[in-house]
C-alpha cells in the first residue's frame, strides 16, 4: 500500500515521500504515531508540492555549504591559553573553543558535530576537519599559542 510520510522514518524515507509499505506496518506503527497517511490523490499533490519546495531548500543548503567551505579553506584561527614550561597547555583546546574562535573570526556558526578533531593539549599548529554533509568536507588550521 502507498503512504505519504509526515516525518522522517529511519530505513524507510524522508518527510513528503511516497513509499510502499505493508498494511500491518502502516496500521500498527506509522498511522498511530502520525508518521504517515494514506496516499490519496490530494495528499499526493500536496506531497509533490512539498517535494519541490524541499528540493529548492536543499539546493540553497548546498550552495551555503560550498560558500562556508570556501571561507574556511584559508582560515587560520589563533587560540591562546596558559602554558607550562614544557609547552603544554594546562587545559586543552576543545570544540567549543574552536567554534567560538571561528564565530568571532568569520561570523559563521558551526555545530559541534560538524567538527572532527581531538582536544589539543600542546602549543603549535593543528588541523581541524569540517564535515558539512555528504561530499562537503574541508579543513582549517588552529594555531595554539601561549597566553
Amino acid at each position: 500500500m502507498q503512504v505519504v510520510l509526515n516525518e522522517d522514518v529511519k530505513k524507510l524515507g524522508y518527510r513528503g515521500e511516497v513509499v510502499d509499505v505493508k498494511r500491518g506496518y502502516f496500521r500498527n506503527f506509522l498511522f498511530p504515531r502520525g508518521l504517515a497517511d494514506f496516499a490519496s490523490e490530494s495528499r499526493l499533490r500536496v506531497a509533490e508540492s512539498r517535494k519541490e519546495s524541499l528540493m529548492s531548500k536543499k539546493q540553497q543548503i548546498l550552495e551555503n555549504a560550498k560558500e562556508v567551505l570556501a571561507k574556511l579553506a584559508d582560515l587560520q584561527v589563533r587560540i591562546t591559553g596558559k602554558v607550562t614550561e614544557d609547552g603544554k597547555l594546562y587545559g586543552s583546546v576543545t570544540e567549543d573553543d574552536v567554534l567560538k574562535a571561528v564565530k568571532s573570526e568569520l561570523g559563521i556558526e558551526l555545530d559541534k558535530s560538524q567538527l572532527k578533531m581531538s582536544h589539543f593539549k600542546e602549543v603549535g599548529e593543528h588541523t581541524v576537519k569540517v564535515h558539512l554533509g555528504e561530499g562537503f568536507d574541508g579543513q582549517f588550521t588552529v594555531l595554539v599559542a601561549a597566553a
